[in-house]
């Protein structure tokens, strides 16, 4: 069974690569040739697209190339870190984080990939320290996220009124982000407060496709509504689309009982 750090682990790397590579071009434009920093950006941005889409060698290529142009590149710096951690050796990626933000400690982009980073690594102390850093960047377009990585640091850190607070900002500055609804559904339910709950996993589920965790939230609130057929579907649900999932698994024990 995977840990629940590691269930957050590659969803957290995809927010990071996506927060960094904004518009990516196919190709190195040729008039970039004159200017070593345009080259130098391009072929880490190419970089970056590489290693969302999983494709380490040629990502790598890139970065190598960006480095012949400035290998001091705060941004290559992060660009190492982020295929370093794909490539699970977590020592050169935590070392390229940390030049990074040697190199400039207002860069808010490594701040946060460090977080999303240090949060794989169970970390989460150090995950929300730098996460805080972040969300305190107010021009920062990826504050949604940031706030929903520092919300579960908050909750795994067992400082579950902060991690609401956290959550509800994120849904706040994007309504369309949908991690956030189904964490703070959870909550809401664990506080006994079901209608608060139903409306977030109805938020949710406007925005997500089905999951274990929403498909067994929403038995277990709909049984607290009395609406046991509803309750029962949702159940089918969940055996039939993720039989393996550890929902499930509860889900039938919870049966049993």
């Amino acid at each position: 069974m995977r840990s629940p750090i590691r269930h957050y682990s590659r969803f957290l790397l995809l927010l990071a690569v996506i927060a960094t590579t904004g518009c990516v071009t196919s190709g190195v434009n040729k008039s970039a040739g004159a200017d070593p920093d345009a080259a130098n950006q391009q072929h880490i941005r190419l970089a970056l697209s590489y290693i969302s889409s999983n494709n380490r060698d040629l990502a790598r290529v890139h970065l190598e190339k960006a480095k012949a142009f400035n290998p001091r590149s705060v941004e290559l710096y992060n660009g190492y870190a982020l295929l370093y951690q794909m490539e699970q050796e977590f020592e050169l990626a935590e070392r390229y984080y940390r030049k990074a933000l040697a190199a400039d400690s207002d860069y808010t982009l490594a701040h946060y990939n460090y977080s999303a980073f240090l949060f794989n690594q169970g970390r989460m102390a150090e995950a929300l320290e730098q996460m805080q850093l972040v969300t305190q960047d107010l021009g920062y377009e990826r504050r949604p996220q940031a706030f929903y990585i520092l919300g579960l640091s908050q909750k795994r850190l067992g400082d579950i009124e902060a991690a609401v607070e956290s959550f509800e900002k994120a849904t706040q500055l994007s309504a369309g982000f949908a991690p956030p609804f189904i964490e703070a559904a959870e909550i809401y339910f664990q506080q006994q407060n079901y209608p608060l709950s139903k409306m977030a996993l109805d938020r949710f589920r406007q925005l997500s496709k089905p999951t274990p965790k929403s498909l067994w939230l929403s038995v277990r609130i709909e049984q607290r509504f009395g609406n046991r057929d509803k309750a029962a579907s949702e159940g089918l649900k969940l055996k039939n689309l993720f039989p393996y999932s550890k929902e499930n698994l509860e889900y039938q024990a919870w049966l049993k009982q």
